[in-house]
Parts: structure tokens; sequence; C-alpha cells
């Protein structure tokens, strides 16, 4: 009995504990963020200077360039243009970065209600929003202890920079480097700047809706089983690497990264890659084995810089930027292929193979492998519009190739029986 007992335990103990993952989960996002927040200082400084439009609040020399971390979500695959090489998609990008010379503590007015002298309906109980944002900056000066203020726990924008934020507060002017077209971003019909809290601290965020076209390069050796990297290319067109640094939140840098062990089983691990892949593009873009000719498999970042040569022959200069990489890799379904293209062409060449044992009549053969080829040519022809005019020979083109030779083999043979 003790043995059978032991058994059990040991085989409970192997089992996967789906509570455990599911803590692990949450515990990996606290990991996250504390990551995201150890790229900004420690603490919120009252005292810091803005960062200003040029930058003149940010010392790059002391302080290294500025962290802006970039968080993304794929809304929707639009298009894939293989023949152009271009690829249309709609994107969420949220960019988050500490400004605290331009953020104060949100101070609100103590309503009053209930107080002995005090009525709710009174004129003098209803105080105008000047003298709300009158008190509100006093608070600085006075204290924390302020009667009727208090603080609510949030960070607002200072009053200098509440009517025009983009135009008074620094930005790190973010643009795709490999986009067909200038397009401005959709924000949603809101152009502030939001104070969000990250990990207990408070940050300036910007969240911009995308829907560009890019251009990529494709590879076409394994069509129709081919797998492409669908590449988004973020930089700044002002601030370069020496002055903005540019870095994918850890939520996306874990995607694809086996930081959870070697232990698990291949169905554990293929759960957490779906996980991962759920988090970062929506179930609707994912497409899937007869929804759509692409479907997204994964989504991986990088971080890297872009050296511009032109930049060197000015003095003091960095010629290099920075720039964050998107990278969407999508698999192309085949089947669509398989059963409108290539069964119906392993079908004529039975029907080719079979001409054998029909007539010995050289004509009739001819004549049905001339009908063949011509078949064979018509279903050749959508498949290479398809494709660019490169100089890749992919796999539809060896199966033609090598259909086109057993029908010029079979011609041959015929001739030959003919004139023996």
């Amino acid at each position: 009995n003790n043995k059978m007992g032991m058994g059990r335990r040991l085989s409970f103990v192997k089992r996967p504990s789906y509570a455990n993952m599911n803590n692990s989960c949450a515990q990996s996002l606290v990991n996250h963020v504390n990551s995201d927040v150890a790229e900004f200082s420690d603490r919120y400084d009252n005292d810091a200077p803005p960062v200003g439009l040029d930058m003149a609040g940010h010392d790059t020399f002391l302080m290294g360039p500025k962290a802006v971390i970039l968080d993304s979500f794929i809304v929707d695959l639009l298009h894939v243009d293989t023949s152009a090489q271009t690829f249309r998609l709609k994107l969420l990008l949220n960019m988050d970065w500490e400004d605290d010379g331009t953020i104060e503590p949100e101070v609100k007015y103590k309503r009053g209600l209930g107080r002995k002298g005090i009525s709710s309906r009174s004129d003098d109980s209803v105080l105008s929003e000047s003298v709300i944002h009158t008190t509100a900056r006093t608070l600085k000066s006075m204290g924390s202890n302020v009667e009727n203020t208090y603080k609510t726990g949030k960070y607002v924008l200072k009053k200098d920079y509440i009517e025009d934020p983009l135009g008074t507060t620094w930005n790190p002017e973010v643009v795709l480097v490999n986009a067909v077209g200038d397009e401005d971003p959709i924000e949603a019909g809101s152009k502030l700047h939001s104070i969000a809290m990250l990990g207990g601290r408070p940050v300036i965020t910007r969240s911009m809706l995308y829907q560009p076209e890019c251009r990529c390069k494709f590879s076409f050796a394994n069509f129709p089983f081919d797998e492409t990297e669908l590449v988004v290319k973020f930089s700044s067109n002002k601030w370069n690497s020496e002055q903005v640094n540019f870095l994918w939140s850890e939520r996306l840098n874990s995607i694809g990264r086996e930081s959870w062990g070697g232990n698990l089983t291949s169905s554990i691990r293929l759960k957490k890659e779906k996980s991962y892949l759920k988090r970062s593009v929506d179930n609707n873009a994912v497409g899937g084995v007869g929804l759509s000719e692409f479907e997204i498999v994964k989504v991986r970042v990088e971080s890297d810089e872009k050296d511009v040569n032109s930049m060197q022959r000015y003095d003091n200069a960095e010629g290099a930027f920075s720039e964050a990489h998107l990278i969407i890799t999508v698999r192309r379904d085949p089947y669509s292929y398989l059963l409108r293209v290539g069964s119906v062409g392993e079908l004529l060449m039975i029907l080719e193979v079979l001409s054998f044992f029909g007539s010995p009549d050289l004509s009739d053969r001819f004549s049905i492998s001339g009908t063949i080829f011509l078949a064979l040519v018509s279903l050749y022809g959508p498949m290479a519009d398809a494709l660019p005019k490169v100089s890749v020979v992919t796999r539809v083109d060896k199966w033609n190739l090598y259909n086109f030779s057993l029908l010029f083999a079979s011609n041959v043979e015929n001739l030959l029986a003919f004139m023996v």
C-alpha cells in the first residue's frame, strides 16, 4: 500500500498544475512591468525640469539617450501583395516615456457635504473651476494638508501644457521607415498625451492607430509552402540614437523566448506560444486554414540602429538612428493551390499515362498530349502571375517543369513508337 501511495504521489507531482501556470503568468506580468519601469528613473521627481521641445531638460551626456518604451497590438492583417512585395495592416502602437517636469499630482476640492452651516444647494458651496485650479496650484507651496483639498493619487499635466500638449511638450516623433506613403497616424480624435501609472510610477503615454502599407522582402523558394517575415520599422525623423533609444516592452521581448524552461511537454509549450500570440494579435487577424491566404503564426520584436552616412559630415552629430522592428511571421495556406491546381494537374498526368493504352494512332496520341499540355499551361499561368518577376525557382516551378518534361518525353515515346 505504501508503494502504491508513493507511486500515486509521484504521478500527481509530474502532472502540470494549471493553477500554478496562472500564478506564473500573473507573476510574469508583474516582472514585465518591473522591467519596463527599470528603464526610467527610480521615482517621480517633482523638481525635475521638463524635457522641452529641444530636449534642453534632458542631458544626454549625463543621463544617456532618453528611453521610449514601445508596445504594439496587431488589430488586423488587411492585405499581402506578394507580387508588389507590400503588405497592409492595422496596428495599435503605444509609447511610454518619463517627463516629470510637465506633470504634477492631481488635487481636488472636497465638496463639504453634510457639514454644519453649509447647504448642498447653496451658491457658496459651488466653486468655480478657476478656484479649484488655484487651490491645486497652491498645494505644492502650502503642503498636502491643505483644508478642503486632497490628493487623488493620480497625476495630470501642468497648467502650461494642458491646452496644447503636442506643441509644448517633448515628443519622440515616431515615423514608419519602410512605409510606402507618408501616412499620419489615427489618434482616435484626441491629440492629448495621457498620464498612466506604470508599476507605481507616472509616465507619459501616447496611443496611436496606424494603418500603413509597408514594403518588405519576400522569400518565394518554398512557394506555396512558404513563410515570410513582415517587418514594420519604427524610428524617429528628428532624434538620433544618442538622444533617443527605442525599446520594446518586456511583454513583447519575452514572446518566443523560452524563459519557462525546457521541462514542459510539447502540448503545454504549444499552448504557451498560442497564448503569447493572442496577447499580441487580435483573434480575427490570425485567420487560419481556409479563411485567408496568409495566417499569422508568430510575432517578435527587435531593436536596432540604422546608420545614416550623410549625417556624419556634421560636427558632433551621430550618424545613426534608433529603430524598433515589429516582425510578423505569416504562413501561406497551400491547400487552395493543392486543391485547385495540384490535384487537377496530377489527374491530367494520369490521363497522359492512360493514353499509352488507347489507340495506337499517332495523331490521336499527339492530340491528347497537346490538349493536356495546354491545360497545364492554363493552370500554371495564374500562379506565375501571383509571383513577382524575379529569378527564383520555386517549388511550383519545379513541379510544373517536371510535368512538362514528362509530357515532352511522352511525345518523344509516341514518335519513336510510330517510327518503329
